[in-house]
Parts: structure tokens; sequence; C-alpha cells
């Protein structure tokens, strides 16, 4: 299902914390993993480096952080093959993208809070940056929630308006229990019924639920603790919502944000 899964790295706490969820899903479906490290520049002076050193300082460096990388998939056992590569940019959201496109990554695996992980509610400008247009779907994963061994019962929030179904045809590829929700008040039960039935209908291992309730992202999130769910897969926008961006900062589980089909 994945062939090339995509990590940008700074080397943080937070960082490696999610490649070894990376490593999971690349040991299981034979995938390569491809570290990126992108060099921050200025925006002024796109070839001077915001740290000035020695070239062979960064390298070594990079080299090093990239060896005890992969010492952590020799000691989960994972036969994973690991690739790192260097980027120079002002903008480290705009070079993930361009690196995942130029990479035919089908998998990009992110820091929620880079090396802000400390902080709770915050989500990462590089983060955004990559969920305004992700290239390929994108697994955000909060520093410090429980670990997952597998991505197997995966929440997919439905709602009225939404054009694409990219979320709920990866989450049926990946998952064996997937849960379609909706969360909505009394008088539009019928129409969230048939609308989850319709779409559940193709879906063998689909489960469906209506949630009642005014604010989706926190019964989303309700859900997903109470379901004791892997992940939740979400739908890629232009510009991700402040709703998307909640379910983010407070799921206790990955987030995948998946785009539309043929996006690029």
């Amino acid at each position: 299902m994945f062939r090339r899964i995509l990590i940008p790295t700074d080397f943080s706490t937070a960082s490696e914390w999610v490649f070894d969820d990376a490593v999971r899903i690349a040991a299981r479906t034979g995938a390569e993993v491809v570290i990126l490290h992108v060099r921050m520049t200025w925006a002024s002076h796109p070839d001077e480096l915001r740290f000035p050193a020695d070239p062979s300082l960064y390298e070594y460096a990079e080299q090093l952080e990239l060896e005890r990388l992969r010492a952590r998939v020799n000691d989960s056992n994972a036969a994973v093959a690991t690739r790192l590569i260097v980027r120079q940019a002002p903008d480290a959201g705009n070079e993930i993208c361009r690196t995942a496109t130029a990479e035919e990554a089908d998998l990009i695996v992110i820091a929620t809070h880079a090396r802000h992980h400390v902080a709770h509610l915050f989500v990462g400008s590089t983060t955004i940056a990559v969920l305004r247009d992700p290239p390929a779907p994108v697994l955000a994963i909060r520093y410090g929630i429980r670990k997952r061994t597998e991505l197997r019962r995966i929440i997919v929030p439905v709602h009225f308006e939404q054009t694409s179904h990219a979320a709920l045809e990866l989450a049926a590829r990946v998952g064996s229990e997937i849960h379609l929700v909706t969360v909505c008040d009394d008088e539009r039960r019928v129409r969230a019924t048939e609308l989850l039935h319709s779409l559940a209908a193709s879906i063998p291992n689909a489960v469906t639920n209506i949630v009642k309730g005014s604010d989706a992202q926190r019964e989303i999130v309700r859900y997903a603790t109470k379901a004791d769910a892997d992940a939740i897969f979400l739908n890629a926008n232009t510009e991700p919502s402040e709703g998307k961006l909640d379910v983010i900062r407070n799921a206790p589980v990955p987030v995948m944000v998946v785009p539309p089909a043929g996006a690029a």
C-alpha cells in the first residue's frame, strides 16, 4: 500500500517519536523510509544558512543522527530501508511538499509540534504548511500520545457538505474496522442515517454511528477516545480549518489527512 514514506525531521524528540510509528508502518508494507532534513535559510537570502557553520559540521551532525535513527530501526527488529535527504530552504513546509512530490512519496509522517512539542495545544507552522496542500496523505502524530502497533480501528468523520471521500477510501484499505461517524442534531438524524448507510454499503467492515451534539470536533475526539481508536482519518482541504486543527491538537490518536484522489 505504501512504497515510500517521507519523514521530515529536525532531530528533535518529537521527530524521533513519529519515526518509530513510520518504521512500524514501513515494516508492515515493505516501504522505504526517506528521512528529510531541511537546513533553514533566510527568505531574503535563500543561499544563506540561518545558523552559519562549516558544511562538514552539518554533514557530521546529520550522519550522526541518521545512524542513531537506523539504530532505532535495528532495535525494533524491522527490515526497513532508510535514506537521508538534505535540502536547504527558507520554508520547511514547502520544501517538505516539494521533496515528497519529487520522491513520489505516498505517505508523509510528521510531528504536530516540531520543536515545540511540550506545548500541548500548539500545531507547528511547518505542519500547517504541509497540511495546506499535501501531495500525499499526511499522518500527523502528537508527541506523547500512546503508541499504536497498527492502524486497525479507524474513525472517519462524515458531514453533509463534503465532496471528497478520499479519507474513507484510504481507511477502508488500511483498517479492519471503520467507524463512520456523523455529529448532528435530532432534526438531521434521518438524513445522517441515509448518508452513512449509503457510504457503508460498499465497506464490509464499516460501523455507523450518529452522535448528537453541536461541537463536531469535540465529539469526534471524545468518540475516538471511547472507541479506543487507532487513528482518525480526515479529508484534506486547501486550507486546514480551525476545526480540523482542533482535532489534531486534541486527538489521543494519530490523525491522517488525505488529499483528494489525483491531488499532487
